[in-house]
């Protein structure tokens, strides 16, 4: 920045110097000191400016010393703690009697093992005539040797490691809601699925979207899949009420008193008792008795007309 402001000083030195050039009745003095600043000012800017990138190198270099002599101390602290505390010995009889370390080592060394297995070309075997000693040979060398059983120690503990080996999944971490999505929520209102409630048919039991809580006990539709009508929630509740405020009306306005009941059983308890008179005994008889009554009622009606 200070190369651009005196770059700036610079010109207006060299515009001043023109006006006094211009200038007939000026003497040689009054040329001479406007021109020593256009001279002076761009050697003096240069070596300013070598004289700071000289000093910054120099004080990065000391920088860099310190840094350097400080590291070789600390590494030199670090190894007097170690035997002080004897780190060595302790790595050692860790590396040694420590079976997890074992575990990892030994199954990356498979790994790598399989690797190496599976990068080698497979040659194709050449099928040559074998004799029939070398064949009895290779028939007996296949012939399967009975296997000794896996004990259940061993297969929980290779469960165990590769349970251990298995990566843990990393979770997403939650979004929360910030200010802006809150302001947002008070200004449109939350209209998301969370705050909606699902249309389900009657007759099919199928869905048929998604409606706010103020639309869901007035909205009516048919159904897109079984083409049938479904009520809105507050019709169903009203109708149900007014059908059985009809039906106990009706039932008030015909409920027999307890006076025609008596009347009707001692009636009926005369057709029984005259239907025994008769010798009508079962119910079989009594009906026929009754249809046949009924049958000759009819004719008198009709020789009547």
């Amino acid at each position: 920045m200070w190369i651009i402001y005196s770059l700036i000083i610079w010109v207006f030195c060299l515009v001043y110097l023109f006006r006094q050039v211009n200038d007939p009745f000026n003497s040689a003095e009054d040329y001479l000191i406007p021109s020593l600043p256009v001279v002076l000012l761009p050697l003096g800017i240069y070596y300013i400016r070598r004289g700071l990138i000289y000093f910054y190198d120099m004080k990065q270099k000391k920088e860099e010393a310190n840094l350097s002599v400080l590291r070789k101390e600390q590494k030199e602290k670090i190894e007097e703690l170690k035997k002080k505390t004897s780190y060595y010995t302790t790595q050692s009889l860790i590396e040694r009697y420590d079976e997890v370390s074992k575990k990892k080592k030994d199954e990356a060394a498979k790994e790598s093992g399989q690797d190496l297995r599976q990068r080698k070309p497979v040659s194709m075997p050449v099928n040559r005539p074998i004799p029939p000693l070398q064949q009895q040979q290779q028939q007996q060398q296949q012939q399967p040797y009975p296997r000794a059983p896996i004990p259940q120690q061993a297969i929980q503990n290779y469960s165990n490691q590769q349970k251990l080996t298995q990566p843990n999944i990393l979770q997403q971490p939650r979004v929360e809601p910030r200010w802006y999505d809150k302001l947002v929520d008070a200004l449109v209102g939350d209209a998301g699925p969370e705050t909606k409630y699902a249309l389900i048919c009657n007759h099919c039991f199928a869905h048929n979207g998604l409606v706010l809580q103020e639309e869901y006990d007035t909205i009516q539709y048919v159904c897109p899949v079984c083409k049938q009508f479904n009520p809105s929630r507050k019709s169903k509740q009203v109708i149900p009420k007014n059908i059985l405020e009809e039906n106990n009306t009706d039932e008030k306005e015909h409920k027999p008193s307890e006076k025609e009941i008596e009347d009707v059983i001692k009636q009926l308890k005369k057709e029984v008792e005259e239907d025994e008179k008769k010798g009508l005994n079962t119910i079989a008889s009594r009906v026929r008795h009754r249809r046949s009554a009924n049958s000759d009622a009819e004719d008198t009606d009709n020789e009547d007309k």
